[in-house]
């Protein structure tokens, strides 16, 4: 298609007669038929490809002869089960599971020897320990920046490969498996910056002392049944979250000690509170604490029961914990907190008044909750307003 521009009232310009009829000029050409997406250079169509998974990478071999090896380079190998189950029929499980494996395989068998930026693995069912092992053994050889997997293996906790402790390009790793993961009790991991660690089983904590920059740390749904100490020892550390702390989960009286100066952001989410034992905090800005109601038995510290009757006893010992655990982040600046903390402090006012408040430095009071009509009991917001008159609250 052409674009004609017809400039009838052009003025003729110095030493140029008028002609008095219109003169035409060609602006551009376009084609519709053209596919420009073929003409970009690879690294624009890797970062089209980081928004899909790799089968679906894998399936543009079929759109063109440029695109039939554009997947074999591509350096973000993303391997998400639900997305390859989607695509093929059979009425098997078992089968569907296999076939991703050797799928899994065929792909990094026929990638080019190229540096990989990422490689992930998403598939929430029980996955061979030589699969997961062949991922970072792949991973480490080409030099990737970034692992995520995501799986489950029950009889017995996936090991790492040894090779894995010499990755010097790793600086982003998430280590999730239902079942349990075994770890050493040294990472190594020199260049890593951030961590999100599930499923993992008596570990004491001190690997992360071997990761010097690490800044980024998520801890979940971790047991802990047999320690007795929990050391979080990190001297860059900004970021923490520990969630679904579950007292089933948790040896009883199991303390922890947090030693991170740089940290300026706490999250909490679990059933019962957490114990210290040591915290240096010296930059803490943000701390969200959720806790679900849970009560007191005598197996466990706290467990839940919509409707049992609690004792006056019990009520102050699960309100003096949750006192106890609170006031380790007197430094911090914004303290956001489920409204089942709110309805367990509001129930100990006499462990209020002879705990006071030390958030001198308290600006910011949230409430963590769904409903709309919502009020803070006069008591508890009083608790908070004695040592931070300029209090804000928000919902």
């Amino acid at each position: 298609m052409e674009i004609i521009i017809l400039e009838t009232d052009r003025q003729p310009q110095n030493n140029e007669e008028p002609t008095g009829e219109p003169r035409t000029r060609k602006r551009s050409s376009l084609n519709n038929n053209e596919d420009r997406i073929s003409t970009l250079p690879n690294v624009l169509l890797h970062h089209i490809l980081s928004f899909v998974d790799a089968v679906q990478a894998v399936q543009t071999c079929v759109l063109s002869k440029r695109w039939m090896n554009v997947w074999k380079s591509h350096p973000y190998l993303d391997f998400n089960f639900e997305t390859f189950s989607s695509l093929i029929n059979s009425d098997y499980y078992d089968d569907e599971v296999n076939n991703f494996t050797d799928f899994i395989y065929h792909v990094l068998v026929r990638r080019s020897n190229l540096k990989a930026v990422k490689i992930s693995l998403d598939i929430l069912r029980d996955t061979r320990c030589s699969l997961v092992e062949s991922l970072i053994y792949y991973a480490v050889k080409h030099h990737v920046e970034e692992i995520s997997i995501n799986t489950a293996h029950w009889d017995m906790p996936i090991v790492l490969p040894r090779c894995f402790f010499e990755c010097e390009s790793l600086r982003s790793l998430k280590l999730k498996v239902d079942g349990g993961i075994a770890l050493p009790k040294s990472l190594g991991l020199q260049s890593l910056k951030t961590l999100h660690l599930g499923g993992a089983r008596n570990f004491d904590g001190k690997i992360f002392s071997s990761c010097p920059n690490l800044e980024n740390l998520k801890i979940e749904d971790i047991c802990l049944d047999t320690i007795e100490n929990f050391n979080i020892h990190a001297l860059n550390l900004k970021s923490l979250e520990i969630l679904n702390w579950r007292c089933s989960r948790i040896m009883h009286g199991c303390k922890v000690m947090l030693f991170a100066p740089k940290l300026t952001s706490f999250k909490f989410d679990g059933n019962t509170p957490l114990f210290w034992s040591e915290v240096n905090l010296t930059s803490l800005d943000d701390v969200t604490v959720v806790l679900q109601r849970y009560h007191h038995s005598h197996n466990y510290p706290f467990y839940e029961v919509e409707d049992e009757y609690i004792s006056e006893e019990d009520e102050m010992g699960l309100g003096l914990n949750l006192i106890k655990m609170l006031h380790q982040f007197c430094i911090a600046k914004s303290l956001t907190l489920s409204m089942n903390i709110i309805e367990i402090l509001s129930e100990v006012p006499a462990a209020l008044d002879k705990h006071p408040s030390p958030f001198s430095s308290l600006k910011y009071l949230k409430l963590k909750t769904d409903h709309k009509d919502v009020t803070l009991p006069a008591h508890v917001l009083n608790y908070f307003l004695r040592s931070s008159s300029f209090l804000k609250v928000r919902f």
